[in-house]
């Protein structure tokens, strides 16, 4: 019998043990507060999100600064902050707080396209509502790995001057630096703070390029597809020789790098939409996502910040997503236009010789997965 009250004292004291430590364990919060209100600013904003962290502190200053990650205050409201479970639940009652949710990770989504879609091969192709003639007016934002600038898809040459409404930066970073910068790569920023606070305390983030540059190519693959310059005597190791150029050429680049080597954290996708919307782009590009279709969206990141992009006048353009069903998406809020694959006339060909001189053709499809 004595044996069954120890075994039965070590099952509470394990269960309760988890459960105390789930309690005063943080993690990671997004703490969304809908738009800016008249007469809001920065200023504001910060000081109402010290209040809020200070009392869930119970009065520390110093505990409420050290839990602080980012604030949001320009295209909507809001900071992200490592929270216990009793903090959120506290957090969550206060007074103009919409919802509060976890610091979830993205995954990353997956050229004749323009082609195939009978697109006008001038680069100075017009694109009514920006520009009489041409589409040096639009600037479009690309939320992802970064890029890498050196690339002749982002050659600033004869391009005019940056548009007077740009107010974004160049950010200066591991192996890249303002002057990588130009006329056609107008702004970079690199967002890391969300998915440092995702790792245990102690240990060393490990990234590369602590800074705007790529090093996946995934950001520099989906910027030059969109909007990347002319450039001739392209190919892949000979295959589908040609000329490559983006859709929209002429228009101006922003990168957000936001995704890292083990993903694209909320706290970091929002820190980036918020200055995207303040920076002046037109098109905000995320060919990025959740692993399942979005569900509630007031405690979604994207969502959010993609409703408040396109209240400003701002296009959100969204990848449908790598898995699921047939015909299924990820990216599903209404105001994101949602872009998938559909299908392609392209083919890399090349012939296959064998020792009694027979001939295959060869069709490949992908030659690489991004």
């Amino acid at each position: 019998m004595a044996t069954h009250h120890v075994y039965f004292l070590l099952l509470v004291w394990i269960l309760l043990s988890h459960t105390l430590q789930l309690c005063f364990s943080s993690n990671v919060y997004i703490v969304y507060m809908g738009r800016m209100e008249p007469g809001e600013d920065t200023d504001t904003v910060f000081r109402q999100t010290h209040q809020m962290l200070i009392a869930v502190h119970l009065g520390s200053a110093v505990k409420a600064r050290r839990s602080h990650i980012y604030s949001y205050s320009n295209g909507f409201k809001g900071f992200a902050a490592k929270l216990t479970e009793e903090q959120v639940v506290i957090m969550s009652g206060m007074s103009g707080v919409v919802s509060v949710f976890p610091n979830s990770r993205r995954q990353l989504h997956t050229t004749r396209s323009w082609d195939f879609m009978r697109l006008a091969t001038d680069e100075s192709m017009a694109i009514p509502g920006f520009s009489t003639d041409n589409q040096d007016n639009v600037i479009v934002g690309f939320i992802d790995t970064g890029i890498w600038p050196e690339s002749p898809s982002f050659d600033d040459y004869q391009m005019p001057a940056v548009p007077s409404k740009w107010k974004g930066r160049c950010q200066s970073g591991e192996s890249f630096n303002t002057s990588n910068c130009n006329r056609k790569l107008i702004g970079a920023r690199y967002y890391l703070s969300g998915h440092t606070a995702e790792q245990e305390e102690g240990e060393e983030v490990k990234v590369t390029y602590k800074s705007p540059r790529d090093s996946s190519g995934h950001g520099t693959h989906t910027a030059s597809t969109a909007a990347g310059r002319y450039v001739e005597k392209t190919s892949y190791n000979g295959l589908a020789f040609g000329g490559a150029r983006g859709g929209a050429s002429m228009s101006r680049i922003a990168v957000y790098k936001t995704c890292w080597n083990s993903g694209c954290y909320d706290a970091d996708l929002l820190a980036a939409f918020d200055d995207a919307i303040n920076d002046g782009v037109d098109i905000i590009s995320l060919s990025l996502g959740p692993n399942s279709p979005q569900g509630d969206y007031f405690s979604d990141a994207i969502s959010i910040a993609s409703f408040h992009a396109t209240n400003r006048g701002i296009v959100v353009v969204a990848s449908a997503g790598n898995d699921g069903i047939k015909g299924s998406a990820t990216n599903l809020a209404p105001w994101l236009l949602t872009v998938a694959a559909g299908s392609t006339d392209r083919d890399f060909s090349s012939q296959i010789l064998l020792a009694d001189r027979t001939k295959f053709l060869v069709n490949v499809k992908a030659l690489i997965y991004l």
